[in-house]
């Protein structure tokens, strides 16, 4: 049956999609004689072509791929330039009908190729839209209501004593008419201790003809040269997906233990985590603003706190992107006792040059004025330079100053590259929140100075190995250093990996420590690692296996053994992505009756006019629903992960690119063997805060292998053609008379003819319900001959 089904797709694919130059008659007898019904003649004689309708095809224009769009395709097979086409191609609106487009752009060539499912366009340049007039293609509006969560929570017992945590971190919001209104909480609670920190609630909304955006409510001040402030108020700004704006902080450490990991700024609490024994590394950690340091805090199981700073100059050279930034506000209250003036900022960063840009800034408060200027520029190739001078004068206590900083990054060979930057300001320097705070008058433990310095080096032999040092001074002399340097190397199936950390001056640091592990994959999902790790406790060697039980489910479980005691500790841990949250739960035993539990879930929850939708993944600012036709459990692929249809067969599209392009697409695996979709991928453009929704159409096939026979016994012909009620052609009949039906609910009556050249209809009879599992079905048919309905 199997090579029957072969060879019915083989006849099928030369009926559809033979070529030829151009019409040409074919010899009925030599058809016949080559097993192919003569009556196929009229339709092999004309060139390959789409069929009539609407077809699923890749597109593109002046070579440029444009991704998968829906084309409809006249009786002749000519492709209709719609609204849809135009919106893929990026092409200017010429009118509602199918012939405008060539009609205004004759010497447009249109190729169309139906074998591979592709269309090319080749137009000339005016008929390509221009970027600003690119703007009015990207989808806007839709209204859905989200909350955002991310719980975790870490039980730790130790020498008798417990520790409790508990985090939740959730953001609540609604995106209306390209409006995007948000509301951050972050619930702690230590030891039963519980805490709720309103983080900020904001409306925002993107003009996109002005190319800019208007912020309302608890914000953060951007400027380009100047720390920022946390205000009441309003701002109007760039549109940073327009600008090409970096994303957040990266922040590495190394823990003992399963600890936590709480990131401040300005004294804020920012971030906050639990992290698994060994290097960590933190990323896209969202900053109030891009010049102030990070205060790393590292709490062991065992509740041994350890600091470390990580200098804004190390987060990377963020150069401002042409752009601006006006608003005003009120200082909100950071946490200490703090006075509340208003505060006024203006920015912006224009270009000089190709290689060269200009920024300056200014704030002006209540009892505080600062002022300040940069310059960006690549004098040579591979080379990033920024420098920046402020000003600042806080008139309460009569105090003048000055801070200036560097930094470069220099591509120094294909292999070498460094980083370096120094930050120094006087005695009388402060920054805004420094001036509110309600502070006594000896400054001298304020730092003076900032020196950062890194070098990065990629060889085939030796891999890839990182380093940074960085240190700072106080006006009282005191010193702060830390270093840390990574590397990693492949030979063959094995990854090499080491991470240390020295504290090289001052207290509080992490302390020193040194990672080393060895990883080696043994079999589908399955990887072992090796490690070693030199820290105050002295060395500790172990052993891990993680794996995955499917595509959805991850466990983990490792040992260890201090060489100084001979303890052995264990963790493990399961982690599972289902259709509505990220769940993860571990246990840890460090000897002793020493031991840990934690447990995560991450996820979001969708309100939209049709009920509720729940996602896996946390919601970005611009999202999107997707609607299968009520097929369940099936994975789309998406710019933001793999998320599977509910019950209902509506699926979250977590993150969008604001006015960018975004691929979804079904994973046709996935789907039921008797479902089929008709359109498998869409690129979409939405802008920021719009909720676009995307229907993918399905069709419940019924498909068919019929043994079939005419009505004294004989079986059909190889090669007779089968049609339905309206003479189309739906498949030929394969050797010992059988016919494959790709949908008989598309072709509920089949004909076909007998031996003697009779019409007969296929007779044959199915079960109530078809087998979703099967691919197929299989039955016994009868030919009939009915004259009358011929």
């Amino acid at each position: 049956m199997k090579a029957a089904l072969r060879s019915t797709l083989s006849a099928l694919t030369l009926a559809l999609y033979t070529q030829a130059a151009t019409a040409t008659p074919f010899d009925s007898e030599t058809l016949r004689l080559r097993g192919i019904d003569p009556s196929l003649a009229a339709y092999l004689s004309q060139t390959a072509r789409f069929t009539e309708g609407v077809h699923a095809v890749r597109l593109s224009v002046n070579g440029q791929p444009k991704g998968i769009v829906q084309a409809r395709f006249d009786a002749a097979g000519t492709l209709c330039i719609d609204q849809a086409v135009r919106n893929a191609g990026e092409l200017v609106d010429v009118g509602p009908g199918c012939g405008e487009f060539v009609e205004q752009f004759p010497q447009s060539l249109i190729e169309l190729l139906p074998q591979a499912g592709e269309v090319r366009l080749l137009v000339p340049a005016p008929a390509l839209r221009t970027a600003a007039a690119d703007l009015s293609a990207f989808t806007q509006g839709g209204v859905a209501g989200l909350l955002n969560y991310d719980v975790q929570g870490l039980y730790n017992q130790f020498d008798g004593q417990h520790s409790r945590f508990l985090s939740a971190n959730t953001e609540a919001g609604i995106n209306a008419g390209d409006w995007i209104l948000r509301s951050r909480q972050f619930y702690s609670s230590v030891q039963g201790k519980a805490n709720l920190q309103h983080m900020e609630a904001y409306a925002q909304r993107t003009f996109s003809e002005q190319q800019a955006m208007l912020q309302l409510g608890q914000i953060n001040l951007s400027n380009p040269v100047l720390a920022g402030a946390r205000v009441t108020g309003a701002q109007w700004m760039s549109e940073p997906a327009l600008s090409g704006r970096g994303s957040g902080a990266r922040v590495q450490g190394i823990a003992a233990t399963q600890a936590r990991v709480d990131v401040r700024q300005g004294g804020v609490l920012i971030y906050s985590t639990v992290v698994a024994a060994g290097p960590f590394e933190l990323s896209d950690i969202p900053q109030l603003d891009r010049r102030r340091d990070l205060d790393v805090t590292v709490i062991e199981a065992d509740g041994e706190r350890r600091t470390f700073t990580v200098l804004a100059a190390t987060l990377g050279l963020d150069l401002p992107s042409r752009g601006f930034a006006l608003g005003i506000g009120q200082l909100r209250d950071s946490g200490r006792s703090t006075q509340e003036p208003w505060v006024l900022s203006a920015g912006g960063s224009y270009p000089l040059a190709p290689a060269a840009s200009v920024s300056g800034g200014a704030l002006i408060a209540q009892g505080y004025n600062a002022g300040g200027a940069g310059l960006n520029l690549e004098p040579w190739s591979g080379s990033r330079v920024q420098g920046v001078v402020q000003a600042a004068h806080a008139s309460e206590s009569d105090e003048r100053g000055l801070q200036g900083s560097i930094s470069l990054n220099q591509q120094l060979s294909d292999r070498w590259s460094a980083l370096l930057s120094a930050n120094r300001q006087t005695v009388g320097y402060r920054e805004l929140i420094d001036s509110a705070w309600d502070q006594p008058a000896d400054q001298s433990s304020r730092q003076r100075d900032q020196y950062a310095f890194g070098l990065a080096w990629t060889h085939p032999w030796t891999g890839s190995l990182s380093g940074t040092w960085s240190t700072t001074t106080a006006f009282d002399g005191q010193r702060s250093s830390r270093a840390q340097v990574n590397w990693g190397r492949r030979l063959g199936p094995v990854s090499l990996t080491a991470t240390g950390q020295w504290q090289l001056a001052g207290d509080g640091g992490l302390g020193n420590a040194l990672y080393v592990s060895a990883s080696l994959p043994l079999n589908d999902g399955l990887n072992w690692r090796s490690t070693a790790r030199n820290d105050s406790t002295g060395i500790r060697l172990g052993s891990a296996v993680q794996g995955r039980w499917d595509e959805r489910t991850q466990y983990r479980v490792a040992a260890e053994r201090a060489s100084r005691t001979g303890e052995v500790s264990y963790n493990g841990g399961v982690s599972r992505l289902t259709q509505a949250s990220q769940l993860d739960v571990g246990y840890a035993s460090y000897g002793r009756g020493r031991q840990g539990y934690s447990g995560a879930a991450r996820g979001a929850v969708v309100l939209h006019e049709d009920g509720v939708t729940l996602s896996p993944y946390p919601l970005q600012d611009t999202f999107g629903l997707l609607t299968l036709e009520n097929v369940a459990d099936v994975q789309i692929d998406t710019p933001g992960g793999s998320v599977w249809t509910d019950r209902n067969g509506r699926a979250v599209l977590p993150q969008l690119a604001p006015f960018g392009r975004s691929n979804v697409q079904v994973a046709t695996t996935s789907l039921p063997r008797n479902v089929d979709v008709h359109q498998g991928a869409a690129t979409l453009q939405a802008a920021r805060g719009a909720v676009p929704r995307i229907t993918f159409g399905v069709e419940v096939t019924r498909r068919l292998l019929l043994e079939v026979q005419d009505e004294a016994g004989r079986r059909l012909n190889r090669g007779t053609g089968v049609t339905d009620a309206q003479g189309q052609l739906v498949t030929l009949v394969q050797a010992d008379g059988a016919v494959f039906v790709p949908n008989v609910h598309a072709s509920p009556q089949l004909w076909s003819r007998t031996v003697d050249e009779q019409p007969c209809r296929l007779h044959f009879e199915l079960a109530a319900s078809a087998d979703a599992e099967a691919y197929y079905e299989q039955a016994v048919a009868q030919c009939r001959v009915q004259e009358s309905e011929s």
